[in-house]
């Protein structure tokens, strides 16, 4: 068993911030050394006859996806299951089956952990699958508790958590990870800090930094600091947990959106933002519905954290555009004052070049006058290189339709000078703005539609039947049918409002909405609620 790397747990939070963000940036490496290794186990496993062999494959597959892949994980249980039935061996079918339960237990399938759980002969279990019999039985009654409405049903998990904790602690040794787990999460809930950050400590020697087994030992250092109200503390173990499910290719990990959840409290949105991003995302690579509830709360408030900061952001751009608008008039009145005064002098040049021809005894001082005139041009000239600069740069600073209507003006007005008012006419009846400003806008609606639902058309043509599934190229924009169900989906369900948007009347919306409905397989009464229920 190794020791912690002392270097890393004692960085400043800072730097494990860094860490953190080398680490998501690399993740896809160690996903695909994950991904290299369980090629080469299924690969093993179909080339191997013998039962026992591809049983132990089955166990090590399993092993390797309990983290990983949740639907995976429950299936090399379930292979090795029906292996341990042709090997008829009693002892691996009841350790299958407590496997079975802990993961069913891990992904909120509560009535399948139960089922399998009371398969098991506790009489015939083996010390070490007794005690984690009762680890995973402690632990999904003690879920069944806390996800509980009823207080009376929660008392009574509650309840029965705790004899299967009682019955761990009298006969696992005290310096197993189990028993330490339990232990700490007792003593952290009854308030006694001190005494659970020393149980924790003996779980870390039990322990290697970097594994999966490290990071839950960290998260619930985490929750000591939490309940202690020491955030700075919570936030370090929470990060170094993360850090290891990170570099260990976990998806099923609690720690990163946690610790975002608390820098969103503290303002830090974009890093907020950034690490829910990949959190949610390896949650959805994990697979259980159970993740997904305890994320989706802090994802909304994440999200609209970073809504309201963009706003503010826009706010501060548009005060900044008022800004450099009002300082553009005032240098447009500078460049006018000086065109004034450069005329004014201009004049006053051949007032003199006049006298001169007439007054030979000023001429000296007329050529003296002559020489600060020119000085005066040059000092003019390089004011007007500075004028466009600046011009230069407020234009570039103006937004795209502005400049497209500025475009447009102009060509009106040339139009209008060469007194070409066929032209104008026949720019004036063709509406082929208008509809280059609609595709534009339904580009961006498909973007950021399939951007937010990315599955939205497989599940919706999962609705449909197979004859009449619609197909779109890959990166392309959605049809027609599919945009007024995206709308739908978006919760706009009167056809009027969507014929407006779509630029379509409210007739043809009903049309196209009647038509896609009896293709449905599902009652047609049903399928918009489906339409809906589909997920982001």
């Amino acid at each position: 068993m190794a020791h912690s790397n002392r270097s890393e747990t004692q960085l400043s939070l800072n730097e494990l911030y860094s860490l953190l963000d080398r680490s998501i940036k690399n993740s896809q490496q160690h996903i695909k050394t994950k991904e290299h290794r369980l090629s080469v186990l299924r690969r093993q496993y179909e080339g191997m006859s013998n039962l026992q062999a591809r049983y132990e494959l089955a166990d090590g597959l399993y092993r390797e996806y309990y983290s990983y892949s949740n639907d995976s994980a429950l299936v090399w249980l379930g292979r090795g299951l029906e292996l341990a039935k042709a090997l008829k061996r009693k002892d691996l079918l009841n350790n299958r089956r407590l496997l079975l339960a802990n993961q069913y237990g891990l992904s909120g399938f509560y009535n399948e952990a139960i089922f399998h759980f009371q398969q098991i002969p506790l009489e015939r279990l083996s010390m070490e699958d007794r005690i984690n019999y009762y680890f995973v039985g402690s632990h999904f009654y003690g879920d069944l508790a806390f996800f509980s409405k009823d207080s009376q049903i929660a008392q009574q998990y509650y309840h029965i958590a705790d004899q299967y904790s009682d019955s761990l602690n009298a006969i696992a040794p005290h310096n197993s990870i189990p028993y330490l787990w339990r232990k700490t999460e007792r003593l952290n809930n009854s308030d006694q800090y001190q005494e659970a950050l020393k149980t924790s400590t003996q779980w870390e020697k039990q322990v290697s930094y970097g594994t999966h087994d490290y990071a839950i030992m960290a998260f619930f250092r985490a929750e000591i600091y939490r309940k202690m109200k020491n955030r700075d503390e919570q936030k370090r173990w929470l990060a170094i947990s993360a850090l290891c499910d990170i570099n260990s290719a976990v998806m099923d990990q609690s720690s990163l959106w946690n610790l975002a959840n608390l820098l969103s409290e503290d303002g830090d949105n974009d890093r907020a933002y950034q690490y829910m991003d990949f959190s949610w995302t390896c949650v959805s690579h994990f697979s259980t519905h159970m993740r997904g509830w305890l994320v989706s709360p802090i994802l909304t408030l994440i999200n609209n954290n970073y809504r309201d900061s963009l706003q503010s952001a826009n706010h501060h751009l548009m005060l900044l555009i008022v800004v450099v608008s009002l300082l553009s008039i005032i240098l447009l009145g500078i460049i006018f004052y000086v065109q004034h005064k450069r005329t004014q002098l201009a004049k006053a040049r051949n007032e003199l070049k006049s006298i001169n021809s007439r007054l030979e005894i000023l001429n000296e001082q007329l050529s003296n006058a002559n020489t600060l005139l020119s000085s005066t041009n040059h000092q003019l000239s390089d004011a007007n290189k500075m004028k466009d600069e600046y011009i230069g740069k407020f234009l570039s600073t103006c937004s795209e339709y502005i400049d497209k209507l500025d475009n447009y003006r102009i060509k009106v007005n040339r139009k209008l000078k060469a007194r070409q008012y066929n032209d104008l006419l026949k720019m004036t009846e063709t509406d082929e703005l208008k509809s280059n400003e609609l595709n534009e806008l339904f580009y961006n609606f498909d973007t950021v539609f399939l951007h937010l639902f990315p599955n939205f058309v497989n599940d919706f043509n999962a609705l449909l039947q197979p004859e009449h599934r619609i197909h779109i190229p890959h990166g392309g924009q959605l049809t027609t049918d599919l945009r007024i169900f995206a709308l739908i989906r978006l919760g706009i369900e009167e056809s009027s409002r969507i014929a407006e948007f779509l630029n379509y009347s409210p007739n043809s919306i009903y049309n196209y909405r009647a038509r896609i409905k009896k293709k449905a397989l599902c009652d047609r009464s049903e399928f918009e609620k489906r339409v809906k229920n589909i997920t982001m």
